[in-house]
């Protein structure tokens, strides 16, 4: 009898342990296999708004599917710093976990650096193999490149490449045709004649220092600012070139400054806002009044004659190990980033899927008054099959700061590019232990 209930105690402790890492599955494979779960709630940490609203219809129409009672528990997290603030601290102490967790693709390196044996891989799912040529390319790409393994953890939601969004009006107000606008040579051009004629200023830039643009004109010219590597491109000829268009607009004074936090604002009574799709879930809420005065567009080309656009933002669905339905959570968000009423119902809440095949439904097709009638969704996707194959480090983010003073040292201080640029390089370099290109 005491050998029996020592052999009982063991099993319960071994089944208490399985239960708190998977949910009940021992393995990615076994979870795969495993019966669709019917019963239960998923805590997702994720910001309320167009991704609560669109989890919350993809929850209605799987429990309609699968006949199911699934509940959502969904806790309000901004997907960049405050997420790694937030779990930081559980991972560390081994706290229970939210079944998924949405991170920017910019920030979730520096989970992965520490973390990685915490999180169910998408790729061992058989997620990748079966979903992954849907999405992409360069969205799977990051993926592949954020834990250090190199094997794809992220369950791919969205996928955010810089556009021009462009007052139209204005700009045929001092007669110009911005769709006959293709390089940044026009462009420029086109912001001087905007500014004589109107007065309003081409574009915003920080008035600490341009960063967004250096990485924008960078990337443009199909260098990132991190090679596989994971070494510092920072000094490359495509880095001075970008510059060359910066000083251009200065010099020509045709930037608006102001802090990074009000460039919307700015932007707005300005030409050109360079940034995300995202941008369009907001311009036509915050600034009412210019509805249909406004067009979205592809940059202008670095590489005359090549549309290459750059990376401006994306996130991801992590299926954590110690919580208590992750099975549920594998197949919940396995359905919600395929299924095509899901992606349709993301796009009617100004989403941006990163699966391709959204952009073939008819959601895809939607008219925006305020963009004068245009299918901006249509358009955002063109502008994303072009984009530029980048990489994600922990101390990616970081790299901004250097580049804020390196550009603050050579508008405000005179300093030459190069130099500018050699000693931030260094700087960055000896502190994270990588090299320079």
């Amino acid at each position: 009898m005491k050998k029996i209930l020592v052999l009982l105690l063991s099993l319960l402790v071994l089944t208490a342990c399985g239960s708190k890492a998977s949910g009940g599955a021992q393995t990615e494979a076994d979870m795969a296999k495993a019966e669709r779960v019917l019963e239960g709630t998923i805590q997702i940490y994720a910001p309320k708004g167009k991704n609560s609203d669109y989890l919350t219809k993809s929850m209605e129409l799987y429990n309609q599917k699968y006949s199911a009672n699934l509940k959502l528990d969904l806790v309000d997290v901004a997907p960049a710093i405050p997420m790694v603030q937030k779990i930081t601290p559980m991972l560390v102490s081994d706290e229970k976990m939210p079944e998924l967790v949405f991170m920017q693709d910019s920030v979730a390196g520096s989970i992965f650096e520490k973390f990685e044996d915490r999180f169910y891989s998408a790729e061992a799912f058989g997620f990748v193999g079966e979903h992954g040529s849907k999405f992409y390319p360069a969205k799977m790409n990051m993926l592949k490149n954020i834990a250090p393994s190199k094997q794809t953890f992220g369950f791919p939601n969205d996928w955010g490449n810089a556009a021009m969004f462009y007052n139209d009006a204005a700009f045929k107000e001092a007669g110009v045709n911005m769709e006959e606008v293709k390089t940044w040579d026009q462009f420029i051009e086109a912001g001087k004649k905007l500014n004589a004629a109107t007065g309003k200023k081409l574009m915003y830039m920080r008035d600490t220092g341009e960063v967004d643009m250096i990485n924008y004109l960078t990337e443009q010219q199909e260098v990132s600012m991190f090679d596989e590597a994971g070494n510092l491109n920072l000094l490359n000829d495509a880095v001075i070139k970008a510059y060359d268009v910066v000083n251009q607009i200065q010099e020509a004074d045709l930037a608006a400054y102001g802090p990074s936090n009000d460039y919307i604002k700015i932007g707005q009574e300005t030409g050109v806002i360079l940034q995300g799709g995202w941008l369009a879930s907001m311009q036509s809420k915050d600034f009412p009044d210019d509805s249909g005065n406004w067009r979205v567009a592809k940059l202008p080309q670095m590489i005359e004659g090549k549309d290459v656009a750059p990376m401006s933002g994306g996130s991801s669905y992590y299926v954590t190990k110690n919580s208590e339905n992750a099975t549920a959570a594998y197949q919940f968000i396995t359905f919600a980033l395929t299924d095509l009423d899901a992606l349709q119902a993301y796009m009617g809440f100004m989403g941006l899927p990163a699966n391709m095949e959204a952009y073939e439904t008819e959601a895809a097709k939607k008219q925006f008054e305020y963009y004068g009638n245009q299918s901006i969704l249509e358009e955002l996707n063109e502008i994303s099959k072009t984009s530029v194959n980048g990489y994600v480090y922990p101390y990616s983010t970081d790299l901004a700061n250097y580049i804020q003073q390196a550009s603050y040292d050579i508008q405000y201080n005179g300093a030459d590019v190069k130099t500018a640029l050699e000693k931030q390089a260094n700087d960055f370099a000896q502190k994270y232990g990588i090299k320079v290109n």
